[in-house]
């Protein structure tokens, strides 16, 4: 017992300092919201009185813009990852060349740089009225995240057995009826992982915030941090506010989905 504790020891360490390590910056952050402009240049200090101000101010800039965030994400998640998962499906269930092909093919997707896309895809956007609005997001993101999820679900589906599917056939059930009934109540693990990423990567675009929107109307939140860095004068605790306001929400999901975030990323129970 005494030999087993002292293996766990260090690793238990270092689960701890690399711990200590990612949650530094956000230790940090939340020192540096609360403080005053005076106090900021001393990083590692606590505020004499803790400053709440700048989280009421951090609102009233970022307000709106954080709830556009709200509303392209959570339509622009569930899109991409429900077509990525369509299109998953007969990718998994296609043996031989072909299916690889065409996998490679969708894989593709991954490599292209959004840069390169981006004066065709304004005008695109523009000549089909979708520009500067958040239906339009959806659009972009569905569309851009479809190759990695298309990945990550079709490795996922692969490791279902296929006794599932044969026992499927045996009751009378088609593709479909395989599909959203079996298939995808058989997958919650990887659709919650692939969705945690998914969010996380449309919370946090930038490019096509800044290409694709012109004003609050349909802006998300990250333009509204990047107009807070810009001037003569940054207010680094209206800013630290205002980040801590903006990641909370990726936070608290992964937070909630963080046991089938861990299963999906690992091939669930599936295997």
């Amino acid at each position: 017992m005494t030999g087993d504790r002292q293996t766990a020891f260090p690793r238990y360490a270092a689960a701890g300092i690399i711990a200590i390590i990612f949650v530094a910056p956000l230790l940090v952050a939340l020192n540096t919201s609360l403080k005053t402009p005076a106090e900021v240049l001393d990083v590692l200090s606590l505020p004499a009185m803790p400053i709440f101000s700048n989280y009421a101010e951090a609102w009233d800039k970022i307000g709106r813009m954080f709830l556009n965030s709200i509303m392209i994400t959570v339509p622009g998640v569930i899109l991409s990852v429900f077509v990525g998962a369509i299109a998953a499906y007969p990718l998994s269930q296609i043996r031989g060349t072909a299916g690889f092909v065409i996998y490679l093919f969708l894989l593709t997707g991954m490599l292209v740089p959004d840069q390169i896309v981006q004066i065709p895809l304004f005008s695109l956007m523009r000549s089909l009225g979708l520009y500067n609005t958040i239906p339009g997001m959806w659009l972009v993101h569905t569309a851009y995240g479809v190759p990695i999820c298309t990945f990550f679900m079709r490795n996922f589906f692969a490791s279902v057995p296929r006794s599932m599917f044969e026992a499927a056939l045996l009751d009378g059930a088609g593709h479909a009826a395989y599909f959203f009934k079996v298939l995808l109540p058989a997958s919650t693990s990887g659709l919650a992982a692939l969705a945690v990423i998914q969010s996380r990567a449309i919370w946090n675009d930038l490019l096509f915030a800044l290409t694709l929107t012109s004003n609050e109307s349909a802006r998300p939140v990250t333009v509204a941090l990047n107009a807070l860095t810009t001037g003569l004068q940054v207010q680094h605790g209206l800013l630290m506010a205002a980040t801590i306001v903006s990641i909370a929400p990726v936070v608290v999901s992964y937070l909630l989905f963080q046991k089938a975030f861990v299963q999906g990323v690992l091939g669930g129970s599936s295997k």
